[in-house]
Order: C-alpha cells, then sequence, then structure tokens
C-alpha cells in the first residue's frame, strides 16, 4: 500500500529566484562596479516610512479573521481599560515576534514608528514596560486555556478557507501527523517561578510542544516545570488536540519518542480511535520476545534515501572520509550501520485492553580501526503502533522516524521567534508568553498556506522574513483610505500583492 500522505520539503536550493541574465544591466566603463560614491545623507521628518511592509499580510489575516473581536470575548484580565484592551496587547506582541522581536523591549520598535501605527489604525501601541505588566495579569491556568481556545478556534477557520482540492485531499485521504516531543529551556534568572532542575542539573522549564507534521503548525505549547518527564501531561494535551485534527483529516496519527511509551498516552489515542506511531523502550521483557524472532522472520530494510536513490549514486570513494579518518588519528570509536531487518510481533502494553503491533528494526553495527574490522554487534529499535496491516513494517518505521522533522520546528520556535524566551518572573506569565508565539508562529504558516507558494510553509523564520515582512513601504493616508506603497524593486512583490488579494477574499 502507498502511504498517501505527502511531505513538502524546504527548498534550500535558489531556483527560480534570480534576475535573468538579459534583465541586468552592464557597465558602461571600466573598472570596479561597486563605486562607493559620496553620499548625503537626510532625515524625512514626517515618519511614513517602514522596513515592515510585509506587516500589511499580518495586519489582514487579523482584519479578515476577525482576531482581535475573538480575544476581547474571551479574555477578561482588565477591570477597565486605559486605553488599551486585552487584544491590543496580545496582537503588539504577536507583530513584534512576526517581525524580528527578541525581547519586550523590542515592541518600542513597532510603538515608535508612525507608519506601523498607521498600519494597525493605532494612535499609540503598548509600551514594552506595559507589556510585561499585562503578561503578570495571566493568574490561573483558566487564563492560559482561553487565550489558546483563540489559536485553536483559528486554526479551524484557516483550514475552512483552504483550496477545496486541499481539504478534500485532507478529509479522504490524508493522517493528520500529531508529533509529540519535550524541550528543556535553561534559565538564568534564578527568581524563575515554577522552574527547577532538569534530569542533568540545568536550572530550566521544560515546554511540551505539540505540531502538525508537514507544514509545522504549534497545535499546543505547554509550560512545564524543567524536572518534570517530556511525557508528563501528554495524556490530556492529546485528548484537546485529536478532535481539532479530526475534523479536518480523515483520521490522526500521534508519534513520539521512546519516553512517550505510556499506556495513558496510547489509550488517549485509541479512545479517540486514532492511531498512534512511537517508540518503544526495550525492557527486559521485550528483549526476551525480540530474541525468540526466527532469523526466517527477518526482512531486509533500507533507509529512505538508499531506497530511492539509484545504485552508485552516492559518493563512495569519490571524496576523502575526512571525518573517519580524523576518527581513527585520534583513537575514537568509528561506528558504521553495515545492515538492518525488520520483523514485526503482537504485543499488549500493560494496561491495555487490547494488543497493539511491535516493529523491531534489527541494525548490526561494525566498528573498524584503521587495520580492519574489530567487532560487530546488534541493536534493536522499536516501534508500538495500532496502524492496521494495510501499513507495512517498512512504512511504519518510515512513519515514525519522520517525526524528527519537529526538532526543527522547536528550534525555530527559539531562533526564528524567540518564544522560549520567558521574560518574565510568573509562571503563568511565562505560559501567556508561550501562547503569543504560538499564535505569532502559526500567523506564518497560515499566511503561506493560505496566500503564498507551498514550499514557504516549509521555511525557515529568517528566510521568510527576508522575502515577506522585511520591504520597504510608505503609508499614507488619502482622503478615508490608508494606503501603503510598497517598494517596487523588491523581488517578491508579485507573490505579496497576490497573497493580499487572496487574504481579501
Amino acid at each position: 500500500m502507498k502511504v498517501s500522505i505527502p511531505f513538502p520539503h524546504a527548498s534550500h536550493v535558489n531556483t527560480g529566484t534570480g534576475v535573468d541574465c538579459a534583465e541586468l544591466p552592464w557597465p558602461e566603463t571600466e573598472g570596479r562596479v561597486m563605486r562607493h560614491p559620496l553620499l548625503h545623507l537626510e532625515s524625512d521628518p514626517r515618519g511614513e516610512m517602514t522596513h515592515y511592509g510585509g506587516l500589511v499580510l499580518a495586519q489582514q489575516f487579523m482584519r479578515r479573521f476577525r482576531v482581535a473581536q475573538r480575544i476581547d470575548q474571551v479574555l477578561q484580565l482588565f477591570k477597565r481599560h486605559a486605553p488599551y484592551h486585552e487584544s491590543d496587547h496580545v496582537l503588539a506582541l504577536t507583530y513584534t515576534l512576526y517581525t524580528d522581536g527578541r525581547c519586550l523591549e523590542d515592541q518600542g520598535a513597532l510603538q515608535g514608528s508612525e507608519a506601523v501605527r498607521r498600519l494597525v489604525g493605532a494612535c499609540r501601541i503598548p509600551d514594552p514596560t506595559t507589556a510585561g505588566d499585562f503578561l503578570r495579569r495571566f493568574r490561573t491556568q483558566e487564563d492560559i486555556r482561553q487565550l489558546s481556545g483563540v489559536t485553536d478556534d483559528l486554526h479551524e477557520a484557516v483550514w475552512e478557507k483552504l483550496a477545496a482540492k486541499v481539504r478534500r485531499r485532507r478529509k479522504k485521504h490524508e493522517l493528520g501527523l500529531v508529533d509529540l516531543d519535550g524541550h528543556i529551556k535553561p534559565l538564568y534568572g534564578e527568581q524563575k517561578e515554577g522552574a527547577d532542575f532538569s534530569y542533568d542539573g540545568r536550572w530550566s522549564y521544560q515546554p511540551l510542544v505539540i505540531s502538525l507534521g508537514g507544514s509545522g503548525e504549534c497545535l499546543r505549547v505547554v509550560n512545564r516545570p524543567g524536572s518534570v518527564r517530556s511525557s508528563e501531561g501528554a495524556a490530556e494535551a492529546v485528548r484537546e488536540v485529536l478532535p481539532l485534527v479530526q475534523r479536518h483529516y480523515r483520521n490522526a496519527l500521534v508519534r513520539g519518542d521512546t519516553d512517550f511509551d505510556r499506556s495513558d498516552i496510547y489509550q488517549a489515542v485509541m479512545d479517540r480511535k486514532a492511531y498512534f506511531a512511537i517508540g518503544g523502550r526495550l525492557h527486559r521483557n521485550r528483549a526476551a520476545l525480540v530474541a525468540q524472532i526466527a532469523e526466517g522472520q527477518w526482512e531486509p530494510f533500507l533507509a529512505p534515501a538508499h531506497r530511492q536513490a539509484p545504485r552508485g549514486s552516492f559518493r563512495k570513494g569519490r571524496t576523502a572520509n575526512h571525518r573517519r579518518e580524523r576518527a581513527q588519528a585520534r583513537g575514537f570509536r568509528n561506528l558504521r550501520t553495515v545492515k538492518q531487518w525488520v520483523a514485526e510481533m503482537e504485543y499488549q502494553p500493560k494496561g491495555l485492553a487490547c494488543p497493539c503491533r511491535m516493529i523491531v528494526r534489527r541494525i548490526l553495527i561494525e566498528e573498524k580501526d584503521g587495520q580492519g574490522e574489530l567487532f560487530e554487534h546488534f541493536r534493536y529499535r522499536l516501534v508500538l503502533t495500532n496502524l492496521p496491516a494495510s501499513y507495512s513494517a517498512r512504512q511504519v518505521i518510515d512513519l515514525t522516524y519522520q517525526r524528527c522533522d519537529q526538532e526543527n520546528v522547536i528550534e525555530q520556535f527559539g531562533a526564528g521567534i524567540a518564544g522560549w524566551r520567558m521574560p518574565v518572573a510568573e509562571f503563568w506569565g511565562n505560559s501567556a508568553w508561550l501562547e503569543i508565539a504560538r499564535m505569532a508562529w502559526n500567523l506564518g504558516k497560515w499566511i503561506a498556506q493560505l496566500g503564498l507558494p507551498r514550499e514557504v510553509v516549509r521555511w525557515e523564520w529568517k528566510r521568510f522574513r527576508r522575502h515577506f515582512v522585511y520591504i520597504a513601504a510608505k503609508v499614507v493616508r488619502m482622503g478615508r483610505r490608508v494606503v501603503v506603497r510598497l517598494a517596487g524593486s523588491h523581488r517578491d512583490l508579485p507573490d505579496i500583492l497576490t497573497a493580499h488579494a487572496r487574504l481579501l477574499v
């Protein structure tokens, strides 16, 4: 059976984005092309220019889906508004992270820009110190749930507005891939409420991240002390997320590493009649079952890269393996995977009423020195799943280990939008920061799905901002209209204009 789940990959090759050679002007005189003329610097006191012209897409998204109204309906943190509402603070922080803000103080870059204020239709934008006070007003888990519910509603609203063929494909042929993982965030402030020491002795938080495979949308981010397991509280979060995914996909597949090998997670998935494919721990009883597998039951297994590439297409022998040479010179262990096999058996985890499939991958490891082979031994990797038998053992292995792409989501959540900053001392305030960062993260994904080329969904934030956020713009008022004039020399201007027109619909 061919698995009908598309896995779009980020474009790492600069194809079709350069200027055609025929359109490039040629210097009229000989010599260097860059001549560095004398420049005369002046200032424009009107302040109508901004380099955040790409905010027009984010602003139009917020307007179309009435995000401010959704926030004010559910979030009640102020006794009186003087003058800001709850939505003003949430959206100001979201715009700060969406552009390039790394901390609360960076909100001042938007606050002092007349062009940005005109873009969002505000006479003033909250001060960074006021933003910190706003985060401290989140005092209970219910406040966080209300803010998280707004992002969940936006997920549904955006998915319902996708192209009809995309919705049909999701509903009929695709599984929604729900990936689970934890992230240890070291803290340098000694007064961080709710923090604790992690298993390796670091003073930290350990948020739980649940993302959607393929698009990278963040479905849930739960702040927790650093001392908990990665899987702590995952069963409850899975029960909240699965109904959302199953309403827009044929079904859902929950994936996780070996720390999520727990009966409560399996039960939460099975209660929703969904599927799971989670790495299993090699306990003593499981090791005894693996040892009973007959040699004839093992089937050869190739990694997807070797399976798809024609024989002889790899770089074997073309260039020297400098890493291996250096490891041998230093006397390090030099391990190499020689061959792999897969087998399958029925297994019933403790605490479950029905058995599931246990896929076993056997890996032949070989260690060599400079003179020849030293030894070889086998390692075993387990995957527990309730996927139907129409999915072969190889397909289950492929689906399970594609979850490793979530590491890119976690890395970009911190390096791309500064989601792991934890700017205040209060635990619930930092939890609110994570929810706002989740909204900013998904904002880029939603805009890409609704109006931009498909591959943009997988871009890193640095590249996304360079193409669709950093664009010179002049914001002017003309009668009752606010007109944004974008720089005509920007290479992605046609895509930005197309996306803005699609967001208007």
